[in-house]
């Protein structure tokens, strides 16, 4: 759980979009967009409390986001009753109207499909907001992500970086990934340690410093990583200490 979401307010991204293992990969490329460009990104499960409603967590959430991306790759149902789950169009409508009653001026939203039309069928509000398409393709995404928030974003802000830079680096991002021994099932890493790779990696570039000082570090502490294979891990201590 973050401590002081209302004191990042400036630059945080409240990021929306499916928990499916199959759309993890999107949702890498997303959060690593926001962290390449020194900004914070937050969702639903940054907010875990045993004393607040998840829904009066959300609300605070998305109201101290600058800016919130919504990935809406899911939108059919699933099991026997073939139930669609309604929880991420509760968060685009909460960040949505927090942007219009601000006339924009507090808050800015962006909207990914996976493809050109099929929106128009189960979202056909989204046609006048120009939702863009990232056709299930995580560089695809990345790249989408990331020049929004440099159209978008205060440039005192943002990291304005060559693209091509980002996307190389996540590619770092990934091999890194795929030797990481997580805490989840079958080794799987969790949000957290997914999250605490991206922060070291841009940290290591200069691109990410929120930990710089002793209230960064408060907020943002560093969760310990373990590796399947710890001679590949040497590249992190090998820039870190470059």
């Amino acid at each position: 759980m973050r401590k002081k979401i209302a004191a990042y307010s400036a630059s945080q991204v409240f990021l929306n979009y499916p928990y499916d293992q199959e759309f993890s990969k999107l949702a890498d490329a997303m959060s690593f967009a926001v962290v390449a460009s020194g900004l914070l990104p937050l969702s639903a499960r940054d907010l875990t409390s045993t004393d607040h409603p998840r829904l009066e967590l959300l609300v605070d959430a998305i109201h101290n986001c600058s800016y919130s991306a919504h990935d809406f790759s899911r939108f059919t149902g699933e099991g026997h009753r073939n139930l669609a789950r309604m929880n991420m169009p509760i968060e685009m409508g909460m960040a949505i109207f927090h942007a219009l009653d601000t006339q924009r001026q507090h808050h800015r939203c962006v909207f990914f499909v996976p493809t050109p039309h099929d929106y128009q069928a189960f979202a056909s509000d989204l046609a006048g907001l120009d939702p863009k398409c990232h056709f299930n393709d995580e560089i695809r995404m990345l790249t989408e992500m990331y020049e929004w928030l440099r159209g978008v974003v205060s440039s005192q802000l943002f990291n304005s970086l060559p693209t091509v830079d980002v996307t190389a680096k996540y590619g770092d991002f990934k091999r890194l990934l795929s030797n990481l021994n997580g805490s989840g099932s079958n080794g799987v890493p969790s949000h957290a340690e997914t999250r605490e790779l991206m922060y070291q990696i841009c940290s290591q570039c200069g691109w990410w410093d929120w930990r710089a000082t002793r209230s960064g570090k408060d907020e943002f502490p560093i969760i310990p990583l373990a590796w399947k294979n710890p001679d590949l891990s040497l590249t992190l201590q090998t820039q870190r200490n470059e």
